[in-house]
């Protein structure tokens, strides 16, 4: 079956588009959703040391729920071509658009549909063609809808869903433990040049 079966779909908006300097309407301040979030999400490195932590205003008409991230959708970076399922504390945050929402139907699970998504050989191969022959990868909206998709049973889905979630996190312990341990080895370095 194609994606668009089982999902729907919202394209993250232009923010200088959604900006607002006018005093005439009512505004919100909004932060929009940025990729080291994404990728911190997914366990992804990201080389960016600094980056924008600013929030835009908005009309609040304008702010629509299908814009914001929440906890039970998954957003997809056109670029990177991976989805995440984002966690409780980037909830609320506005997609811009190099972000998709994909909110799937009830019998989809979300936590398997991201490892499908990102890891399956199927979808890789199918992405794989559609990126052929661009200089940037970019994932449109039109492509999305058509990936074909085989889904295996529900409960299977929720079993699946549960290890690769365990696996991710247990990715992420292994580099926070890696980075403790290379802190620890330069702070022992250091300390043995001053005992001299």
């Amino acid at each position: 079956m194609k994606l668009n079966q089982i999902a729907h779909f919202t394209q993250g908006a232009f923010t200088n588009r959604l900006e607002t300097f006018s005093s005439n309407v009512e505004t919100s301040k909004v932060k929009p959703l940025s990729l080291k979030e994404f990728n911190e999400t997914l366990g992804l490195a990201y080389r960016i040391s600094y980056e924008k932590n600013a929030e835009i205003t908005v009309p609040k008409e304008k702010l629509v729920p299908q814009l914001l991230t929440d906890t039970f959708s998954l957003i997809l970076h056109t670029h990177t071509q991976k989805v995440a399922l984002l966690p409780e504390k980037y909830s609320g945050l506005l997609l811009t658009n190099n972000f998709i929402k994909i909110q799937l139907t009830s019998d989809v699970d979300a936590a398997f549909f991201e490892w499908y998504f990102n890891e399956h050989p199927y979808i890789q191969k199918q992405l794989s063609v559609l990126s052929e022959g661009t200089v940037i990868s970019l994932l449109k909206l039109s492509y999305l809808r058509d990936l074909e998709i085989d889904l295996p049973p529900f409960q299977k889905q929720i079993i699946i869903g549960k290890i690769a979630q365990l696996k991710k996190r247990k990715q992420l312990l292994m580099a926070e433990k890696s980075e403790l341990q290379q802190l620890y080895i330069q702070q022992k370095l250091i300390q043995s040049i001053n005992v001299n």
